[in-house]
């Protein structure tokens, strides 16, 4: 647990705060803000960080990065506490103070068994935390597949997890929400190395592994769990309007990488924030071919960035957004800081404010356009 009490002064000609961009003073105590203050210029005994830039701590709730750091190589399996501490420490110097852990649970990925992964993922993460050996603060997101026949089997187990702080609802069966696009999803297959007696096997077992009836228990099962919790529940991978008024009616209060503008216009109509990769942005398009980041931002319709599978995409995505898009500095960080936080009813931190938790990332530019975090503090404490 991180603990700071002495009081700490940052000067920065640009802090980011909830009204705007400020050249001034952040009083940090008792890991803490304790005041923002417009200066123009540096009081006496403050840090200097005249040059950068100052946003708040990132706030990530989806992402796959611990999976890809439990089997970095397809069949090759590293250890989980190991994998735990590399997934952190890639967040923390991304500027990522606080990240949910997006756990599937459904099927394998690249050889990787998500059923028999997912107990030791979440006991390292646990055994890392206890031993305070993590730099950003990690909660639990877990993604339920409907289709599986297991689901309720692998989620009850951690349905009171404390860490447990999102649920989403999923199909990702070929023909459904995400894979609407067959055709698509065999190239993608092919391109991947697959012989065509594979790509036919493999589309042949995501097909008859949808059992419409088993799809409907689960969905109202997670969304029974989620109310009973009182935790937070996504819909995932939205395509039309009628895949919107269901989740809405559930009880869902995000839209998780909407698929089409029709289903994104859809969600934000019925108040749901909305979600988005920051790959999706960063790269200009979604690489599966479905709705663009970039569009959805366009059109008023993007509250929410999520790493996804690039840690440091959430910080260029924001800076995109003021570039490119013209967004105001306090608007494009609000969608990874505030905005994600306060979804998951995290109302302690997001915003340099006084009252929030010290989670500060000092921000240089590059040549290239991408911000470089220079150092990031949780609470008052510097961890990258």
């Amino acid at each position: 647990m991180i603990s700071v009490s002495e009081e700490k002064r940052i000067y920065c000609p640009a802090i980011i705060t909830p009204e705007g961009q400020i050249c001034g003073e952040i009083v940090i105590r008792d890991n803490r803000i304790h005041a923002v203050e417009s200066r123009p210029t540096a009081p006496r005994g403050a840090e200097d960080w005249s040059g950068d830039i100052i946003t708040p701590g990132l706030v990530d709730i989806h992402t796959d990065n611990l999976e890809k750091h439990y089997q970095p190589r397809p069949g090759a399996l590293w250890d989980a506490y190991g994998a735990a501490l590399a997934h952190d420490g890639q967040c923390a110097s991304a500027g990522i103070t606080t990240v949910l852990d997006s756990l599937s649970l459904h099927g394998a990925k690249d050889g990787l068994d998500r059923r028999t992964a997912l107990a030791p993922m979440i006991a390292a993460m646990d055994a890392a935390a206890a031993d305070d050996a993590l730099r950003s603060e990690h909660f639990l997101h877990l993604r339920c597949e409907v289709t599986n026949p297991e689901l309720m089997d692998l989620v009850t187990p951690f349905s009171n997890h404390a860490r447990l702080r999102l649920l989403s609802v999923m199909d990702h069966t070929p023909g459904q929400r995400q894979v609407q696009d067959l055709a698509r999803l065999e190239r993608m297959l092919a391109e991947e190395g697959r012989d065509a007696n594979e790509i036919a096997s493999i589309m042949a077992g995501r097909h008859d592994g949808r059992d419409p009836g088993i799809a409907d228990r689960n969905r109202r099962a997670v969304v029974d769990l989620a109310r009973t919790l009182r935790v937070p529940l996504a819909a995932h991978d939205d395509a039309t309007v009628e895949h919107v008024d269901e989740a809405a009616a559930d009880g869902c209060s995000i839209s998780e990488f909407p698929v089409t503008l029709v289903s994104a216009r859809r969600a934000n109509a019925l108040g749901m924030g909305i979600c988005m990769g920051g790959p999706n942005l960063v790269r200009g398009g979604s690489h599966s071919g479905n709705l663009s980041a970039r569009h959805c931002a366009e059109e008023g319709l993007l509250d929410i960035l999520a790493s996804d599978y690039v840690p440091l995409s959430m910080l260029r995505s924001a800076f995109i957004l003021m570039d490119i898009l013209k967004w105001s500095p306090e608007r494009a960080i609000a969608t990874v800081s505030v905005n994600p936080a306060r979804s998951i009813g995290l109302l302690d931190r997001g915003e340099i404010a006084p009252g929030q938790r010290a989670d500060l990332v000092r921000v240089a530019r590059g040549t290239a356009g991408w911000p470089s975090p220079r150092e990031v503090w949780r609470a008052g404490a510097r961890v990258a």
